[in-house]
């Protein structure tokens, strides 16, 4: 069990853990000079790990450093004094962060009469009753001549046994507190695991930086060990050729590569202190505190009218706009501070690690927050599901919930949600979505071919303008598009849909052409079929048909309006078919490559189809949106 010692400066936190433990946590010179904690200490007995805590104002960015996820807090008030202001900063910092449990050690009662020792236990009392640790055990002691702490330590040991062990969920991840190199050793990080688990010889990344790293060695509650998992101190002896560059420190975290997603912009539950001096403005600069970490942040309101400001003891959804990545995910607990006036002001926990930069208040934004808020990831998706039309980007939600794949992956099936591969990841959509989308697609080919009997029917373009699919961003797109395309897919599987090159057409549709313009199509066709991936131009096929250029030219130009053709250069037409082999050429040539690219040369190599067809087809690729050019090489769009 991790407990942290708080409360006010010089009421004896130190003081008690040695006595409880035999260690000295003050480690550093200046500490036991000033007789004052100034950073963090740890000491270990038996099945306790103590962090102890600085009580002065001054310190309590580092207070806040050793906090992170604790299992108990020993709140120590001295006789003398009672409550002091630190003692109601450090009790509200514990509230914000939730930690679940709270035991008093009312210190130095050898110091007063026992009516006074009294009176502050009441006082205590008091100070909590109103709060989440009302009730709250509360032991006095004399630490330097031992009174009370058998009883103390007997409190300890049980809540330790009776302490349920943390589930090694997630992917793992640790904030580290301290960083250090020893020699013969290197690098030395500790920390406490807040998710996961971690073991001799795994690759881990450093994060927000990205720096990869291996775990030569471990300890496990101050014991050399050869796993840790979430719930434990843990130091990791880390090894590999990019430390040096990117030297670890305090609030950077330790995570498995799939863990690592930083973000500078957190959607969180903010509360804001009853104490605090006013209505906390919007885009107020404040310290955040999250992990060990401690960072700038702005803050916006996301759930306001106008631009009004989080009043004190109100609770709402906020966007903290950070002046550097973090790492972070749903549920983590974080601080506010002022570091001018050095006060806490708020905390709260992240709803979406991931918050957008556009559109954060809008209603339909709110109402995927209030989905992503609650605590069981199984419900949160299938609200996510229920609103999303477009699907859901599963891989961003099992990262923002520190998922790992065999957690994930039975959701998706007790959800029985439709698996749609999007261009950054799969997409889930909820059946009752997926048949919406099916309906959707059928009638606007129905349409299509009502309104167009000449036509073969519609390319993308067009479906998705029919759709109403080509409002906002292209980003913001991404999603309808994809799905469109596997419902497309579906419905060709099914044999309700045929496609022809870019086309899609009803299975049992055909382009309803005068005689005269069917009898010259299949003239053409004839011709342009031996030729298969190098069609004569338009000049040739003039020649070919003995027929004028102008008359040919127009009317190429309408069996290429209709779908019957495509033009994929000026001087250039293919038949559908003909198409569809040139795009499954490219994507299976960027296929075999090792990043899923191609460039010119390859593509002229694998087509046997010129120098110049193969730079007019592949901008035609790109210009139709099959593939993207990165400027170098091409990569398929999806």
């Amino acid at each position: 069990m991790i407990i942290a010692t708080a409360g006010h400066v010089d009421h004896g936190k130190t003081t008690l853990v040695r006595a409880l433990t035999g260690v000295d946590t003050d480690r550093l010179d200046e500490e036991k000079r000033r007789g004052m904690t100034i950073d963090l200490g740890f000491a270990y007995s038996g099945p306790l790990g103590f962090v102890d805590v600085p009580g002065h104002e001054r310190f309590v960015r580092n207070m806040l450093a050793g906090v992170a996820g604790i299992d108990l807090a020993l709140l120590v008030v001295a006789a003398d004094d009672g409550p002091m202001p630190q003692t109601l900063e450090h009790l509200a910092i514990l509230a914000l962060l939730g930690v679940p449990r709270l035991v008093v050690a009312l210190s130095k009662i050898d110091r007063v009469p026992p009516d006074r020792a009294a009176e502050a236990g009441r006082e205590v009392a008091a100070l909590l009753a109103d709060g989440p640790y009302a009730g709250a055990p509360l032991f006095p002691v004399a630490a330097s001549v031992g009174t009370g702490l058998p009883a103390l330590r007997q409190h300890l040991d049980a809540a330790a046994q009776a302490l349920a062990a943390r589930p090694a969920a997630g992917q793992f991840r640790m904030a580290i507190d301290r960083s250090f190199t020893l020699a013969g050793a290197g690098r030395i990080v500790t920390g406490v695991v807040l998710a996961g688990r971690v073991q001799v010889g795994d690759a881990v990344l450093l994060s927000p930086a990205g720096v990869p790293a291996r775990v030569r060695g471990l300890q496990a509650q101050n014991q050399p060990a050869e796993s840790a998992q979430a719930g434990q101190r843990c130091a990791l002896n880390l090894a590999g050729p990019e430390l040096k560059r990117a030297e670890p420190q305090r609030g950077d975290w330790v995570v498995a590569a799939a863990a690592h997603a930083p973000s500078d912009r957190l959607d969180v539950q903010l509360t804001v202190l009853a104490s605090a001096p006013g209505p906390l403005p919007q885009r107020s600069a404040l310290q955040l505190h999250l992990g060990a970490a401690a960072l700038n942040a702005r803050v916006a309101g996301l759930d306001l009218s106008g631009g009004a400001a989080l009043a004190p003891g109100s609770v709402g959804l906020a966007q903290l706009l950070l002046d550097r990545p973090v790492s972070a995910v749903h549920g983590d607990r974080f601080i506010l501070r002022d570091p001018a006036a050095n006060r806490t002001l708020a905390g709260g926990w992240v709803v979406d690690p991931f918050g957008p930069a556009r559109g954060r208040s809008r209603p339909v934004r709110l109402a995927q927050l209030a989905a992503l808020a609650r605590p069981d990831p199984a419900q949160a998706l299938a609200d996510l599901l229920a609103q999303s039309s477009d699907g859901v980007d599963l891989a961003r939600f099992a990262r923002g919930r520190n998922l790992r794949p065999d957690e994930a992956e039975p959701l998706h099936q007790a959800l029985a949600l439709r698996p749609v591969a999007g261009d950054s990841g799969p997409l889930g959509l909820a059946e009752v979505h997926w048949q919406d989308w099916r309906a959707r697609v059928l009638a606007a080919l129905d349409r299509w071919h009502a309104e167009q009997p000449d036509s073969l029917g519609p390319h993308a373009p067009a479906l998705r303008l029919a759709l109403g699919l080509t409002a906002g961003q292209p980003a913001s797109q991404a999603p309808a598009r994809a799905v469109l395309q596997a419902m497309l897919a579906a419905l060709v599987d099914e044999g309700l849909l045929a496609r022809d090159g870019l086309r899609h057409r009803r299975a049992a549709h055909r382009a309803a052409l005068a005689e005269a313009d069917r009898a010259l199509l299949d003239r053409v066709n004839a011709l342009l079929q031996p030729a298969g991936l190098r069609p004569p131009i338009v000049g040739e096929l003039a020649t070919q048909l003995g027929l004028p250029l102008p008359l040919l030219v127009d009317f190429l130009g309408r069996m290429a309006g209709r779908g019957l053709l495509v033009r994929v250069a000026p001087n250039r037409f293919y038949l559908p078919e003909g198409v569809a082999a040139l795009v499954a050429q490219a994507l299976a040539l960027a296929a075999e490559s090792d990043d899923g690219s191609l460039d010119a040369a390859g593509y002229r190599d694998r087509t046997g189809i010129g120098r110049n067809l193969t730079v007019q087809v592949l901008e035609f690729l790109d210009r139709e949106g099959l593939t993207r050019f990165d400027g170098v090489r091409h990569r398929p769009a999806c």
